[in-house]
């Protein structure tokens, strides 16, 4: 961009006779050039040199500038010409050109729209060489963000059909993205190289990685190096430098970072100063190291962690200030805090759901308006509608009110609902029922009400089921759960034996204050069982145990569950524990007296990025009180893990309800029982699709002393899970089972297992 302002010869004079003291007044003003956007008028008022205007040096420059200030002139000329009693102006404008459009060449990897938004250039406005190398510019970070460090940008001006108007076109030569081939880590001692570049998400490149290089994420890769630094007693390390550089063909990228360590420190002596809501050693707890212990923690992470105490108080400004003071290998922390007062809840508002009811959630939130505030108790609200399993996010927006004579705060839930009902008609599919059509209704959402209704008729050559169940969570407006199910079922067991089972579940449960987290339920189970059609060889095995009559139970169960997850559907955190002794009895309309007892433990833990650690167990045993109950125990109510069996237990690899104790050859169920899976879990769709690496390993014994962990039978595999809005979950899963001769004589090997449709027992 050029502005030249031209001065005649007899202006030249009339600015020397100026400084003579002889001033030469403006006599007229003309204004001349292509000026379609500006009327003559505002270029007149703009300019400030108007007829009896004295003429200096100062003002013209100044006239200059606010023409320049319009921001709609190319290029800018004043001339003087000496007339009759002063001088005349004669102004010379050139407009910048109208953008008429906007054009882009050679992009393949950055979407034209995308570099339209970034560029926020419009049809109509001036166009000026400044505006077209930001543009330039926006296009070429754009490009940096994707790895392409290479891409070459130009912009050009095009003449429309118009006059004063132009296309405006970026012409791109992307390149190839350069590729990180070496970090070099310089002056570490203390830990490898390796160990600093596992910090980094920037990666050199391998044959299974790209190895791209993005600039924003360089810059969080060296806060995270100093970050693991620090978290290992360095308190003053240091990044000394850093450089970026490529080889002569451009396309590698070498990374420089040179380290200063420092040396290695411990926590010294810690001091407490202001507090009165806690104590020291309150206080102390808090940071969870020990006089001597490796001092991990920066100042603003030490001050969070005490702060944590009082968010949990409902302090919410409460200042902590941590002093830190060098002692040879030590660092000395003076805590400083300033209190503050409780902060009270004053609104809940709820948003967002479009279709449970509003006391649905509400019920589940630990605060209530006038309460007050307590961080662990909000975490715990957001958690809980989590686990309703009814809403894709949960959001929490406190909104406090400084100003007022009180501290108040708002807490504003913003919710997301997620499709929760299914109803299908189809078929699915399983190794053990082969191709099932079935028309089904699930609403874990009735009405909106959080009520759970379950309707299934499956129809098949080798299963016919019905079932209908429902569940009332909230009783009586309570914390009282009721639930009941009917259930009928017809089947035809691989070729073993075909079973006829009805039966009738009412339960009562009841959410504990103490301890948290838990939940206690007793329920009464009423069913029967008959079995016929046995396989010849399998007939002896059965009338041996007196298992092939009708068999009736009669039991009363309770259940224990403490359940610590973040979400009911594939959680990444937490723990899940249930305990469920039952008792059958005979003197209750049944067949047979019994107890039996199942334990259950589960632990998720996050691992890096978005991968979880999955572990699963189930022990369990049944007994009866004499030899005729062992005899005549219903096979329902024995253990048979095998294949993807969720209701004994899966152990992939292996043919479903294979595991366990056999006679001639057939599965006939153990009295004990113990099953473990471990899972890598990862999320391809989140809450969608997720992918999983397991090993599973489990088994059944004839007796309740035959429990062994050196008796299972193992497997590894992996495998998949997608929910379906209509179907529920599908799940496929390819296991190698190494123990197969042991259960059926056949070679280890790989066993597919495809689970479409939801499942009932």
């Amino acid at each position: 961009m050029k502005y030249r302002i031209g001065i005649g010869a007899g202006l030249v004079l009339a600015l020397l006779m100026c400084s003579a003291g002889e001033a030469q007044k403006v006599v007229e003003v003309e204004v001349r050039g292509h000026y379609k956007k500006v009327a003559e008028s505002l270029i007149l008022s703009t300019l400030g040199l108007a007829p009896g205007v004295e003429l200096s040096q100062e003002n013209v420059q100044a006239a200059v500038r606010e023409l320049q200030g319009l921001d709609v002139f190319e290029d800018i000329q004043i001339w003087g010409e000496q007339v009759g009693g002063g001088m005349k102006l004669i102004v010379v404008v050139e407009e910048y050109p109208t953008m008429e459009g906007m054009r882009f060449k050679g992009h393949k990897q950055v979407k034209e729209k995308d570099m339209r938004e970034a560029l926020g250039f419009a049809d109509g406005q001036v166009i000026a060489s400044r505006d077209i190398a930001r543009g330039r510019q926006k296009i070429l970070d754009l490009y940096k963000d994707k790895g392409y460090l290479r891409a070459q940008v130009v912009g050009r001006l095009f003449d429309a059909e118009e006059e004063g108007r132009v296309y405006l076109q970026y012409d791109i030569e992307e390149g190839e993205k350069v590729k990180v081939r070496k970090i070099n880590i310089l002056n570490n001692q203390a830990f490898s190289a390796g160990k600093i570049r596992k910090q980094m998400d920037t990666k050199e490149k391998r044959w299974w990685r790209k190895g791209e290089f993005k600039a924003e994420t360089f810059a969080e890769d060296k806060e995270k190096i100093l970050a693991f630094y620090k978290s290992k007693g360095y308190y003053q390390a240091t990044i000394v430098g850093d450089s970026v550089y490529f080889d002569s063909t451009r396309k590698n990228l070498f990374i420089d970072i040179e380290v200063d360590e420092g040396g290695k420190y411990r926590l010294g002596q810690v001091a407490w100063e202001g507090n009165s809501l806690f104590d020291n050693q309150v206080l102390a707890e808090q940071i969870k190291l020990d006089e001597g212990d490796t001092y991990k923690y920066s100042a603003p992470e030490l001050a969070y962690l005490v702060r944590t105490a009082y968010l949990d108080k409902g302090y919410l400004d409460t200042e902590v200030v941590p002093e830190e003071k060098l002692r040879a290998d030590s660092v000395d922390v003076h805590f400083r805090i300033f209190e503050g007062e409780p902060w009270k809840i004053r609104r809940i508002n709820i948003r967002g759901n479009t279709k449970t009811r509003e006391k649905v959630i509400r019920r589940e939130l630990e605060l209530r308006p006038g309460d007050i505030y307590k961080q662990n108790l909000v975490q715990e609200s957001q958690r809980r509608i989590y686990m309703l399993n009814f809403f894709k996010d949960v959001q929490i927006q406190p909104q406090f009110s400084p100003g007022e004579a009180e501290r108040l705060v708002d807490l504003n839930f913003q919710v997301e609902e997620q499709p929760t009902g299914q109803a299908s008609m189809g078929a699915g599919y399983s190794d053990r029922d082969k191709l099932v059509g079935q028309i089904g209704l699930r609403i874990p959402n009735l009405r909106g009400m959080g009520q759970n209704l379950d309707f299934n008729w499956e129809f098949g050559l080798r299963r016919k089921q019905f079932l209908i169940s429902f569940t009332e969570p909230w009783l009586f407006n309570t914390p009282t759960s009721l639930y009941t199910r009917l259930y009928t079922l017809n089947q035809q067991y691989f070729d073993y034996y075909n079973r006829r089972s009805n039966s009738l579940n009412v339960r009562i449960g009841r959410r504990l204050k103490r301890p948290a987290y838990s939940t206690l339920s007793v329920g009464y189970r009423l069913q029967s069982n008959r079995y016929t059609d046995f396989q010849a060889e399998f007939d002896p095995v059965l009338r041996s145990t007196g298992r092939y009559a009708a068999i009736m139970t009669s039991s009363f169960e309770m259940i224990y569950q403490r359940d610590t997850r973040d979400l009911a559907q594939f959680p990444t955190r937490g723990t899940l524990f249930s305990y469920r002794p039952e008792l059958a009895t005979s003197f209750v309309a049944g067949d047979v007296d019994f107890h039996s007892h199942e334990v259950t433990v589960n632990y998720y833990r996050p691992s890096w990025w978005k991968f979880v650690l999955s572990l699963e167990t189930k022990v369990a045993v049944i007994d009866g009180f004499s030899s005729y109950d062992d005899n005549h125990l219903s096979f329902f109510d024995l253990y048979s893990p095998g294949g993807i069996d969720w209701w004994d237990g899966q152990v992939r690899g292996y043919p479903d309800r294979s595991l366990g104790p056999r006679q001639a050859g057939y599965p006939i169920g153990g009295r004990s029982m113990m099953v473990l899976n471990l899972e890598y879990r990862f999320p391809i769709a989140e809450q969608q699709v997720h992918g999983l690496l397991f090993a599973d390993a489990g088994n059944a014994w004839e007796d309740t002393m035959g429990l062994s962990l050196t008796d299972l039978r193992r497997s590894v595999g992996f495998g998949f899970r997608v929910m379906t809005p209509m179907l529920g979950m599908i799940g496929f899963d390819f296991g190698y089972g190494f123990d197969r001769r042991k259960v059926d004589g056949k070679s280890p090997g790989w066993s597919t297992h495809f689970q479409f449709g939801p499942q009932f027992y």
